[in-house]
Parts: C-alpha cells; structure tokens; sequence
C-alpha cells in the first residue's frame, strides 16, 4: 500500500513539472496597462496591436474591449469596430461606466442617437460623476429638435457640474 502511494505522488509530481509552462503567460491586466501607456503616448496603432493581444489573452477582459474600441475612435473608417468592442466591454463588465460612455460617444458619431442616449443614461446611472454623459445627452436631443429635454438636460449638467466643482479642495 505505501509503496503504490509512492508511486502516485510521483506521478503527480511529474505530471505537474511536464504541464507546467516554460515561460509565464502573459497576465491580460499587464498587457492592457501597457497598451494604455501607447495610447496615452499617441502611438495608437501600436496600442491597437495591444489592445488585440489583451483580448487574445482573455477574451472576456471588459477593458480589453474597452480599449480597443476607445482606440479604435481614433482610428477614420473604425467606427463599427469600435461601437462591437465598446458594446462587448460593457457585455463583459455591465456597470463598466466609461466603456457606456465611450460607446455613447461611437453611437453619436455613427448618428444612433437613441442608442446613444441609452449608452450615456447607463453611463450616468453607474457612475454620477460622468456628468459629462448629461451634456452629451442635451446635444442629441437638441439634434433631434426635443428641445425641452435637451433644455433639461443641459440644466442638470450645469447643476451637476457645478456640485462637481465645488467638491474641488485644493
């Protein structure tokens, strides 16, 4: 009996030591920061490229998404990519508050308005310090000519905004 339990954990051992990789996986936390520092450095092709390989590693990484879609609104002629990524973000992550935001912001670039003020709705509702979501919500209903709520809107913006600012120490 001992000498079969000897034998077991050595199989174990080994098989441990065999399935172990070589080389340490590349962590998808590392690589979005990373990815991060080329966007904010203006290297968005390269942050693109960073971007991918973040969701290569983990597919269901929300600012993996988020940030390929963020980088993509930079890129003419990425707009549908853009809006997929930033929808899959939020798919990924549902109160992710700056990936409704920046998906607001595709969907007013695209002409979606009332996609876009879902987006920026559910950008605010997760996180009231996006006021800036009220804002772009006046702007739509200002281009589709509802101007009572586009007035309200903005007057809750200015309102917010100021609470914001007030809450300011220096």
């Amino acid at each position: 009996m001992r000498k079969n339990r000897g034998r077991a954990a050595l199989a174990c051992i080994s098989f441990l030591f065999l399935a172990a990789p070589a080389f340490p996986r590349p962590n998808s936390t590392q690589l979005y920061r990373e990815a991060s520092v080329r966007a904010l450095s203006g290297d968005i092709d390269g942050a693109i490229a960073g971007f991918i390989g973040v969701i290569e590693t983990n597919p269901h990484y929300a600012l993996g998404h988020y940030g390929l879609g963020k980088a993509y609104l930079y890129k003419e002629g990425k707009l549908e990519e853009a809006m997929r990524h930033l929808r899959r973000s939020v798919e990924c992550d549902r109160r992710l508050a700056k990936g409704y935001f920046y998906l607001g912001m595709a969907c007013m670039l695209a002409r979606k308005y009332e996609q876009a003020l879902h987006a920026f709705g559910a950008s605010y509702e997760y996180d009231r310090g996006t006021v800036e979501a009220l804002y772009n919500m006046a702007v739509i209903y200002d281009l589709m000519g509802v101007d009572f709520k586009a007035r309200r809107l903005y007057e809750q913006y200015v309102s917010e905004w100021n609470k914001k600012e007030s809450n300011i120490i220096f």
